[in-house]
């Protein structure tokens, strides 16, 4: 099988990556550079924490275990995936009831969660300044964090070992019937293949529409905290955490170079006034100034990105074929470092012949009467 993938970031890289492991043809087509799209400003956090319905928490949890299959399996000295837990605190008054239903949820979906007190809280992550009032903190020990700049320098290692290189192109538009699939690029050029794979995150909405089909995705020009994010990168510090810290004040993980991620829940709403340096710079102050409370020394900011989001419509992940003819395959998601590796081999797999249980009720199928129930945004501790 010929497979066009259009797209390299997380979802397109591991998606060419399986079809090309499985002695497929794969032709990769990036209408800016691999990784140059959401999949490089992700706090990547790996989880299945507070995800619903029972099916979406079943993919976020399989895609856990398939990140594990992929640091064993794709040869390299190069460590990307990070299973060292996450602390899930409430710093505030609602700690009682915060804790009491993320529990009761987790155990209700076999999910591991502990009860961590404020003793192991400083012997397990002894950087952080543990307030004396905070009598404990919620532990899920299987969650992860990436380093998804390592893993999508390794993908595109094992890709062009494969013959498999990205090109730079921008396509417009995708034809298809039952002989095969058709994309055009915008200079006029045109690209047949067996099936087309459109990993194009955020941009997949244009892309469908010019193409006769439907992939509702959240519109970046909407400029909301369903379509935008501030994450911010501080200077490399010696600061050794260990573990993801979700909370209500802020979120921070570890990176492979010094650097830390870090979000900052009540400045998300600034996102509205768009990519405004000034409104940058003082969510850069507010993070600095959380941080500092956190660990009790200054961490310097060395920039806050203001980043879109792929969001699908009604919040859950969009997987499967948008044509009659079963040759166009769309990749959508808001969970995509989470899910990245699971949807790679699944999609691999559909375009084979073999489908996927778990993609039932991820279909763009769902929208076949073109209505969309919008989802909800929302807030609750760990919101990405």
């Amino acid at each position: 099988m010929k497979a066009i993938v259009i797209g390299a970031g997380i979802l397109g890289l591991t998606a060419a990556h399986s079809l090309s492991l499985r002695g497929h043809e794969v032709v990769l087509l990036e209408k800016q550079a691999p990784f140059a799209g959401a999949s490089h400003r992700s706090f990547a956090w790996l989880n299945a924490n507070n995800k619903f319905p029972e099916s979406y928490y079943r993919i976020n949890r399989e895609g856990l275990e398939e990140h594990k299959r992929l640091q064993a399996d794709l040869q390299s000295d190069r460590t990307w995936f990070h299973p060292s837990g996450n602390l899930l605190v409430d710093f505030g008054e609602t700690r009682p009831e915060t804790y009491a239903k993320r529990v009761a949820d987790a155990d209700s979906m076999g999910y591991p969660v502990e009860t961590v007190d404020l003793a192991r809280l400083r012997q397990i992550e002894p950087a952080v300044q543990w307030p004396d009032e905070l009598e404990s903190a919620l532990l899920y020990p299987e969650e992860a964090w990436l380093d998804n700049d390592v893993l999508g320098q390794e993908l595109l290692r094992a890709l062009a070992e494969r013959g498999v290189e990205p090109q730079i192109a921008e396509v417009v538009r995708i034809d298809s019937d039952d002989s095969g699939a058709r994309v055009v690029l915008a200079d006029g050029a045109e690209v047949v293949a067996d099936s087309v794979v459109v990993a194009t995150g955020a941009w997949s909405r244009e892309l469908a529409a010019a193409s006769g089909m439907f992939v509702p995705v959240a519109d970046l020009a909407e400029q909301s905290t369903r379509t935008h994010s501030l994450l911010g990168l501080t200077e490399p510090v010696d600061v050794p955490l260990q573990r993801l810290i979700i909370s209500d004040r802020v979120n921070v993980r570890p990176r492979h170079d010094g650097r830390m991620w870090v979000q900052v829940a009540r400045v998300e709403q600034r996102v509205d006034e768009g990519e405004d340096p000034q409104m940058l710079a003082e969510v850069s102050a507010v993070m600095e100034e959380e941080l500092e409370r956190l660990f009790g020394q200054k961490v310097p900011m060395e920039r806050v990105i203001y980043s879109g989001r792929s969001f699908p419509e009604d919040g859950h992940s969009i997987v499967g074929f948008l044509d009659d003819a079963r040759k166009v395959y769309a990749v959508v998601t808001h969970s995509g470092m989470t899910l990245g590796p699971l949807f790679g081999r699944l999609t691999a797999e559909e375009l084979e012949g073999t489908e996927s249980e778990l993609l039932a009720d991820f279909r763009p199928s769902r929208f076949a009467s073109g209505e969309v129930e919008s989802a909800d945004f929302d807030y609750f501790i760990g919101r990405q």
